[in-house]
């Protein structure tokens, strides 16, 4: 969609782009039972959308990657990633509708989610334009099918770029053995502690890491929500708690919060360790704000991180 030029990127996502409809509700309803909707909202989505926008406000450059329709949500989406800066010569249009999630938000920032993915799963290994994964340092694959995944991590593998993997609820459900092949080909994992017990049969998630990183990734991190993240690599094996914040007004993205910051920090040449924090702090900011990508600027982190 846009010319192609010779400028590079720090990291370029893999993915969905999604529009978030967002309902803010007294409470969750029950069978049969009605609750208030006390705001509304809507704002591009989708994790490839989430962590490429979260890359450009915390300084760094991005691409993304992903398939929309060619319907009023697409249009809004592709023009908030354009407006946010992402360069997106790497959008395909597909014959559908765009994808959306319906979320809904209670009063402690508590969500539930209802998915329709559109023609956003649509994006096969022939649509992925390779030129844009050349011009990128770090490639992120973000909840993606595991043909056109496999054949992003084969190829951003060979030319020799960092590859980090978010395989998501669905994916995960799919089992290690089933995904072998392609997480050998990623250098940092990002699950949550749900998706690490069920993707490993794990009974505890350093259990579910090793297993995990035992087919070659790097870095194995698992995101707990509240309780931070636990770290694998060769050097560590950690829990890192997560920073307090006094309300939480949206957790939707909060995860996708971590890992735009975690990435920006390492493409800064970051160790891990502070990288983990950098991007707890972003994640953190992340979840007193509404919307899945409304992730804080630099200044905003730092100002945190000088505070605690």
């Amino acid at each position: 969609m846009n010319a192609h030029t010779s400028k590079s990127f720090d990291v370029v996502t893999v993915g969905h782009v999604l529009m978030d409809l967002r309902f803010t509700v007294s409470h969750f309803a029950g069978p049969d039972e009605e609750a208030v909707i006390e705001d509304q909202s809507r704002g591009v989505g989708g994790s490839a959308a989430n962590v490429a926008i979260g890359v450009r406000r915390l300084g760094g450059t991005s691409a993304v990657i992903a398939k929309v329709g060619l319907d009023g949500f697409g249009r809004t989406a592709v023009d908030h990633l354009m407006r946010e800066g992402v360069d997106i010569s790497g959008i395909r249009i597909g014959i559908g509708p765009t994808g959306f999630t319906v979320v809904i938000i209670d009063k402690e920032g508590r969500i539930a989610l209802y998915g329709f993915k559109g023609v956003a799963e649509d994006l096969r290994p022939d649509d992925v334009d390779v030129r844009v994964i050349e011009r990128g340092r770090y490639v992120h694959i973000a909840s993606l099918r595991p043909d056109t995944s496999l054949k992003v991590a084969a190829r951003a593998r060979e030319l020799g770029k960092y590859v980090s993997w978010d395989p998501g609820r669905v994916l995960c459900r799919k089992g290690l053995h089933a995904l072998r092949s392609l997480i050998k080909l990623v250098d940092i994992v990002f699950v949550n502690a749900e998706e690490c017990l069920t993707l490993t049969k794990a009974s505890s998630i350093e259990e579910g890491a090793s297993k995990i990183k035992s087919l070659g990734p790097e870095v194995v991190v698992v995101k707990m929500g509240a309780e931070g993240v636990y770290v694998l690599s060769e050097d560590l094996s950690e829990r890192f708690e997560a920073f307090r914040v006094p309300k939480v007004k949206d957790a939707t993205g909060a995860g996708d919060a971590f890992a735009a910051g975690l990435l920006t920090a390492m493409t800064r040449g970051w160790d891990l360790k502070e990288a983990v924090r950098y991007g707890l702090a972003v994640a953190a900011i992340k979840v007193t704000k509404l919307g899945s990508s409304a992730i804080p600027t630099h200044k905003e982190v730092m100002n945190l991180l000088k505070s605690t």
